[in-house]
């Protein structure tokens, strides 16, 4: 599968705030158990990089396919009015990521002068992810209509009944 660098960044992004989680947790877990002592930020941290893992890492899942999609419309037509049904569905998307993108930018700056409790940062760096992960599921929606425009027979734009039967 051929993605863009947006969604390299996506995964390293996923990586590295999946590995800090982990690691803040166990030392937490640790550190209170075994030293009886508890890091006062850990918990927070934990929790604002799942923050990020899910904003960034939805556009990793949605270059896969692995998103939730609705197929009615794709398998239903085929060829251009298969063209036609995704084409309204790419639109219904990039709706839904205009929205997260406005509603995320109002969000971050509501929070710009809140202060997180344990880290004493700006909230809006927690915030950020939803615009930054709109924006990134705008460059890849626009990315997968320019292939599905410059390569119109492909499997996703046929569906799967005119694919050929599996062998027997």
């Amino acid at each position: 599968m051929r993605t863009g660098p947006h969604v390299r960044l996506a995964e390293w992004v996923v990586i590295v705030t999946f590995v800090v989680m982990v690691v803040v947790t166990v030392a937490q877990v640790a550190g209170r158990y075994v030293f009886s002592y508890s890091l006062p930020w850990a918990d927070e941290l934990a929790r604002y990089c799942l923050v990020w893992m899910v904003f960034i890492g939805m556009v990793v899942a949605f270059a896969r396919g692995a998103h939730i999609t609705a197929d009615l419309l794709r398998e239903r037509y085929h060829g251009r009015i298969g063209l036609v049904m995704l084409t309204v569905i790419d639109v219904a998307n990039a709706a839904l990521f205009i929205a997260l993108l406005y509603g995320g930018m109002l969000l971050v700056q509501i929070a710009a002068t809140q202060m997180t409790p344990g880290l004493g940062i700006s909230k809006s760096w927690i915030y950020a992810a939803l615009p930054l992960g709109a924006v990134l599921m705008l460059w890849e929606l626009v990315r997968q209509i320019i292939a599905r425009f410059r390569n119109p027979g492909l499997p996703d734009v046929t569906g799967p009944s005119e694919a050929p039967p599996p062998a027997l």
